[in-house]
């Protein structure tokens, strides 16, 4: 019987319906496209924003503090990360079930205490991911000021929640069958662990680890909008101030340094990752290679590491001083409400307003998917340049021009997407719509597009040549369609499925900045100091991210079964 089977079918309609809901549930406001003299005036205001593009503050004043402003935001990437990473690696231990269970213990009262564990770090990791950087940074200003040291603080512990839960999911999807030698000869399960899983995992982590940085850049770039510095706080000063020429020169250092990041990122995966179509690579993998790459690796990062605190080090030094004067009563007492002291009767307006951000993830993802899936034939190495070794086919210099010139302007387009942050992205569509919902939905979407297209793009080119090959027939979307597409699903189906719990945290920020729902709940009460009921809300963040992250793990066991 063909075509499509009957449970794709009811998953077909089951989204329809929850798109269509989530339509009608968002609260648009479509007045910059509602008649067609506001659409000439959002037009015109769109337009003078642009005409800025063309006449940047190139003074040597703003070129100067524009390079100042870039240094700090990688700087507080960089050590965000890295305080981030030393977080995640302990809990991301205790929730991996590899680690800490093994060959799971059976019968009554067998391993409690592990369990106990694997699930207490799971929270652990789940309430440190839950609650958006932005967030973090809310309510660290409070103690920790306006400046770099917030918005350090506010990356390492929301990169610490993701970090450790992606981390113990690669542990534990690797094969038990890869080191149940190790088991066998009566290692501990630590052993196994440093022995047989973690070299196994070992650059998929770094893959992972590099990709994080990436949008720490991307976040430390803009989160200075609360409280973080760096051009994040310069961006929001000259927009606050109309400095609209300073704007574009900001925007512009942002480009700069999130597409660099995400280049040099690129280029080292490309070294270090093991590619069966590409021969040259093979020489890397030798022992001699790997131990003076991850010298290298090491020497470099602990480099960027102590260059990061050298340039930081006075705005900490200010920190530790202000820290001291700080009144135990206060912080305990702040901490106990914002924590620990819920408004049971707001409880009803969080379910509500969580509803918000869910429908602004499932929307975006799902249109960043549609669009990312369309570009990854075209934005692949393999099909565009690479397509003779599996083909035979001997294209023309005219056509194989062709396939480079769709290829850069392919990646080219995604690179400007993702290079962009989400709030830069939500300024710059606001110059039409207006700041709201729509332009924040715009924004998630154009930049979740980029990232997928990136991931989905290197995904197919990892499909091994030999494998194109076995399909009939010479002609590249057939290929395409036969022999990469199934080959690539279930990676598309993961990256799309984690990129619905980024933009759902993306969907509380873009409340954070006035989009509505439970960020903008929680951010309202906590500016006025309503902190029990600030807590009601942050409590519904971290549930959220709880139900989406055991439905991810059950989705993934599921497709582990099949």
């Amino acid at each position: 019987m063909s075509g499509m089977p009957r449970a794709n079918y009811g998953i077909v309609a089951f989204l329809t319906i929850v798109v269509l809901a989530s339509v009608l549930l968002l609260p648009w406001d479509l007045s910059a496209v509602q008649s067609w003299a506001a659409l000439g005036k959002s037009w015109a205001r769109f337009v003078e924003f642009l005409v800025a593009f063309g006449s940047p503050d190139l003074s040597a004043e703003s070129v100067a503090t524009a390079g100042r402003l870039m240094l700090d935001t990688l700087s507080v990437a960089l050590l965000g990360v890295g305080l981030g990473l030393l977080l995640a690696y302990p809990l991301a231990l205790g929730a991996s079930r590899a680690v800490m269970l093994g060959n799971d213990l059976h019968g009554p009262g067998k391993g409690w205490w592990r369990r106990l564990t694997l699930q207490t770090c799971r929270f652990s990791l789940d309430l440190l991911r839950g609650v958006p950087d932005f967030a973090w940074a809310l309510m660290l200003a409070n103690f920790t000021g306006i400046g770099t040291p917030t918005g350090v603080l506010a990356i390492g512990i929301s990169v610490a929640g993701i970090l450790g839960k992606v981390l113990s999911e690669q542990w534990d999807n690797q094969d038990p069958q890869r080191y149940a030698f190790l088991r066998s000869t009566g290692a501990s399960n630590l052993q196994v662990f440093l022995f047989g899983i973690q070299p196994l995992a070992a650059r998929a982590m770094l893959s992972f680890v590099l990709m994080r940085t990436e949008c720490a850049i991307r976040n430390a770039s803009v989160i200075g909008v609360i409280a973080g510095g760096g051009l994040g706080s310069g961006l929001w000063d000259a927009f606050k101030d109309s400095r609209y020429d300073f704007v574009v020169t900001l925007l512009a250092a942002m480009v700069l340094l999130t597409a660099g990041a995400d280049l040099a990122a690129n280029l080292l995966r490309y070294q270090l990752r093991v590619d069966a179509n590409q021969q040259r690579n093979r020489r890397l993998h030798t022992v001699s290679g790997s131990t003076t790459a991850r010298a290298l690796g090491v020497g470099f990062g602990a480099a960027l590491l102590v260059g990061a605190t050298w340039m930081l080090g006075p705005a900490f030094a200010n920190l530790l001083d202000s820290l001291q004067q700080l009144e135990p009563e206060f912080a305990w007492g702040y901490v106990r409400r914002l924590l620990v002291s819920p408004d049971w009767s707001a409880v009803p307006v969080a379910v509500t307003e969580s509803l918000v951000p869910l429908a602004v993830a499932l929307l975006t993802t799902l249109g960043a998917t549609v669009i990312a899936a369309a570009l990854a034939y075209p934005a692949s190495v393999s099909f565009q340049l690479q397509a003779t070794r599996f083909t035979g086919e001997r294209p023309s210099r005219s056509r194989r021009l062709g396939r480079w010139l769709l290829l850069l302007s392919t990646r080219g387009a995604g690179l400007v997407f993702r290079a962009i942050p989400e709030v830069a992205w939500v300024l710059i569509l606001g110059a039409f719509f207006r700041q709201g919902l729509l332009a924040g939905v715009l924004a998630v979407m154009v930049h979740s597009t980029g990232v997928l297209l990136r991931v989905f793009a290197e995904t197919l080119d990892n499909v091994p040549h030999r494998r194109l090959e076995q399909v009939a027939g010479a002609c590249r979307p057939q290929i395409f369609l036969y022999g990469a597409l199934p080959s690539a699903a279930a990676d598309w189906k993961t990256y799309a499925f984690f990129q619905f719990e980024v933009n759902m945290r993306m969907g509380l920020v873009l409340g954070m900045v006035g989009a509505g729902g439970l960020g903008e709940a929680f951010h309202g009460n906590l500016t006025f100091f309503r902190l029990e009921r600030a807590c009601t809300f942050l409590w519904a963040m971290v549930l959220l991210t709880v139900l989406v992250d055991r439905l991810s793990r059950w989705l993934q066991l599921r497709r582990n079964r099949c």
